[in-house]
């Protein structure tokens, strides 16, 4: 199999330069992907140090079709993890119904927006058509290279990640981003208001899907509603894929109303909803972990 037959997000390199510095890769070969270990913090072990879990990768894990669910789930616990929890990529992963089946936890987590030449042509809602026409008098875009530009999107989204407060592993390192820069399948735009770089996007194509990956952008970027033209041009920059997932909301819940969700659905003509599934690896060491702890619906509930 060939680099470029395996899925960006199902790749040995991404998944180590995700858990660069916070876990460790571990290659899930029933699944045709990776998910990522991690050290259950001492606070939260109750008396039983040097456990571990495991994640997918960001933003979602694709699952080959035809994957052996179960024996992926079996391999992991023979690794001895206590729990696993991941969001399959809803374009490139089992129906629903085999997820269900397999893990103890599947349910929707939220909602991704499609471009879906399928469904019908590209029509911007008029509230963003307005937007996208205003931004295009005020910027310009561009294709770049991300290794060209590192310095100026580790500033963007540094400045996302003070605005937003963002943690966990989406407060992303710089070894991440200089890996993604070397992926010959990432695409990078970039939108100037004058001569400085206000905002950009990163995308992955595969299979006849390109993915919206990450975007950032400066206050500058803002008032010129760079994030517009960012958007439109990267539609017909991948013009040849069957779909574009946009993604979805920002946070970890479904929120129709939230900003971003409500940006996304104005450039979208179809959606799509990932489920968030879960299992429980270990049932002993889990109610362990768990014992005593009010229901919160989180999982694993010992992480809530």
């Amino acid at each position: 199999m060939t680099s470029a037959s395996i899925h960006p997000y199902a790749a040995g390199d991404y998944a180590r330069a995700l858990a660069d510095g916070t876990g460790a890769a571990l290659e899930v070969m029933d699944w045709g992907s990776f998910v990522l270990t991690r050290e259950i913090s001492p606070r939260d072990t109750r008396g039983l140090p040097g456990l571990r879990d495991a994640m997918g990768v960001y933003p979602m894990t694709p699952i080959r079709e035809q994957a052996d669910l179960k024996d992926g789930l079996g391999r992991l616990a023979d690794q001895g993890l206590v729990s696993v929890v991941l969001v399959p990529d809803p374009l490139a992963s089992p129906e629903v119904n085999r997820l269900t089946a397999a893990f103890g936890l599947c349910r929707p987590f939220k909602i991704h927006y499609l471009v879906d030449r399928a469904a019908g042509d590209y029509a911007p809602s008029k509230h963003h058509r307005a937007e996208i026409r205003r931004a295009q008098r005020r910027c310009r875009v561009e294709l770049v290279r991300l290794t060209d530009h590192l310095p100026a999107w580790t500033q963007l989204y540094d400045g996302l990640v003070e605005r937003h407060t963002i943690t966990g592993v989406t407060a992303f390192r710089e070894a991440y981003f200089t890996a993604l820069s070397r992926e010959p399948r990432m695409t990078a735009l970039a939108a100037y208001v004058g001569n400085e770089i206000s905002a950009m996007t990163i995308w992955f194509e595969h299979a006849g899907v390109a993915y919206n990956h990450l975007g950032a952008s400066n206050a500058l970027g803002y008032a010129n509603g760079a994030n517009y033209a960012l958007y439109d041009a990267a539609i017909a920059h991948f013009s040849q894929a069957a779909i574009l997932n946009l993604g979805g909301g920002a946070g970890s819940r479904d929120d129709p109303s939230d900003g971003l969700a409500v940006f996304k659905r104005g450039f979208a003509n179809a959606e799509v909803h990932a489920m968030l599934c879960g299992a429980v690896l270990d049932e002993a060491r889990y109610a362990a972990l768990a014992g005593g702890l009010p229901p919160t619906g989180y999982f694993p509930s010992y992480r809530g």
